[in-house]
């Protein structure tokens, strides 16, 4: 909180200030010890209902999606030879918010219990407000725009590559990646937006980077997420690999016989699974849950003994899938021939697809991956198998 009043972020409220209409932001902090950077981050509620009963978020309005989803995102940064990843330092808060508005983003401060309370108010784009993600994600695109006709590629990268505020990118030649990060590097810093935690699978672009603005760690999460995630995929740049990630001290807790529905969905929500490589796990997590539905279960009910002890097997599988490892790229170098192939199946209980891609370069050697997949329960009202299959021939059309 020190920070932010001496980086301007916020300031205390004069007298005249505080004779207007105003909302107060209840806020706590939050701690990520997987952070390399800022392991305690203030978070701001503004879903907090007043004395009329409406919060900030009830009246703000949200505004659309200006950034491509992060499936087409991670899709591309898989098919690229030299990839790199940053994000951008504190991006909502190099946003001003209008002087009009600030009295909306008020909140109680002291910095210590002998102290009186006094009242600040917000300056920046603030989160945990509704419109903080299009506030944000709208100025690189405006920045984008602006500077489309100077910079084109950069631009585009701009445009095309960031999820909020993180960027996954590459390019097919060494030369290519290291232009794009120089130009976007200037075209970000003349906004007041600083990238940082640089990574690549190319140690010579990593030569190019200022050893304060390097990732430290050697696991990138490929997900913007500042929620519990039992797994998900972490990006390796020194094997160039994808793995699965195990927050093993976050996954819900879960006992020999005293599971419920409600905690059974809990970490069944928390997989993280953009492009389905976990498909065949995901799936038996949702049959599962498909069972409690069928027994009509209440929520917080304890599970019968039969389906404890199946669950209590399934839930010691999530360490063992953190040895999965796949090959982030796709795509051999210098490819003249791709070729996507598609498979999918079912059975009675659940049905899937997936997407293989085969590139051959010009020695006639042949690259094969999986490239995404998924999968979905079968309806509790019986099918046949031809049915199903042809409900599996859909969904990888759709695919």
């Amino acid at each position: 909180m020190k920070e932010y009043e001496e980086l301007g972020y916020m300031e205390p409220v004069n007298s005249q200030q505080s004779k207007q209409p105003c909302y107060f932001l209840p806020h706590h902090a939050v701690f990520k010890e997987t952070s390399t950077t800022t392991k305690t981050r203030v978070v701001f509620d503004g879903s907090a209902k007043t004395s009329n009963g409406l919060s900030l978020n009830d009246i703000l309005q949200v505004g659309p999606t200006v950034q491509p989803d992060l499936y087409s995102i991670v899709l591309r940064f898989r098919t690229q030879q030299v990839c790199f990843t940053a994000d951008i330092t504190k991006m909502y808060r190099q946003i001003t918010v209008h002087p009009q508005d600030r009295n909306l983003q008020r909140i109680l401060w002291r910095y210590s219990t002998e102290e009186p309370i006094q009242e600040y108010q917000l300056n920046t784009v603030t989160y945990g407000t509704a419109s903080a993600p299009y506030l944000a994600t709208r100025c690189l695109k405006k920045l984008a725009d602006d500077d489309r006709c100077h910079h084109p590629q950069s631009a585009q990268v701009l445009s095309n590559d960031f999820y909020v505020d993180d960027l996954l990118n590459g390019t097919p030649t060494l030369e290519e990646a290291i232009h794009i990060q120089q130009e976007l590097t200037s075209l970000l810093d003349s906004a007041g937006f600083t990238l940082r935690k640089w990574a690549s699978n190319h140690p010579s672009f990593m030569d190019n980077i200022p050893t304060d603005l390097k990732e430290r760690n050697q696991t990138l999460s490929l997900a913007n997420d500042n929620g519990v995630t039992t797994l998900g995929l972490l990006w390796i740049p020194t094997t160039d690999q994808l793995q699965v990630r195990n927050n093993t001290t976050q996954v819900p807790t879960t006992d020999a016989t005293g599971s419920t529905k409600r905690k059974v969905l809990a970490i069944t929500a928390s997989i993280f699974d953009p492009l389905g490589p976990l498909s065949p796990a995901v799936i038996a997590y949702k049959t599962f849950l498909q069972k409690l539905w069928q027994d009509k279960l209440q929520w917080d009910e304890p599970l019968p003994m039969h389906l404890q002890q199946e669950w209590n097997h399934l839930h010691q599988t999530i360490p063992t899938l953190s040895q999965i490892k796949i090959n982030r790229k796709v795509l051999c170098s210098n490819a003249t021939n791709l070729q996507i192939h598609g498979f999918c199946d079912s059975s009675e209980g659940a049905y899937g697809a997936c997407l293989y891609i085969r590139s051959t370069d010009s020695n006639n050697k042949t690259f094969c991956e999986l490239l995404c997949s998924t999968s979905k329960v079968a309806p509790l009202k019986k099918l046949t198998i031809q049915r199903l299959e042809l409900c599996a021939a859909t969904l990888l059309a759709k695919l």
